[in-house]
């Protein structure tokens, strides 16, 4: 019986985006779980980032669409790999 791979690409990815602004974690469960973590940058910006495992593109792009919705300036996103999350523990 044949029984085909699952090929890396649809695996889940880790990402990280920041965006300008305050988010407070209680947000996490309407940004689909992902850990928020807010800090004050110069001043008084705040940066928040936003990081989780996504699905796929189509979850990441539902992600991007809510911070959209919140009038967020995206200063990055970054798919972070399995390395720097080992470094990080």
């Amino acid at each position: 019986m044949y029984t085909k791979k699952r090929s890396p690409s649809h695996q889940k990815k880790y990402y990280r985006i920041i965006v300008e602004g305050r988010i407070d974690p209680s947000w996490s469960e309407w940004l689909d779980d992902f850990q928020i973590d807010s800090k004050k940058e110069g001043g008084s910006m705040y940066l928040t980032i936003i990081s989780g495992f996504v699905t796929d593109q189509a979850a990441l792009r539902g992600l991007l669409n809510r911070l959209w919705d919140l009038n967020l300036v995206l200063r990055s996103i970054q798919q972070v790999g399995p390395m720097e999350l080992l470094d990080k523990k």
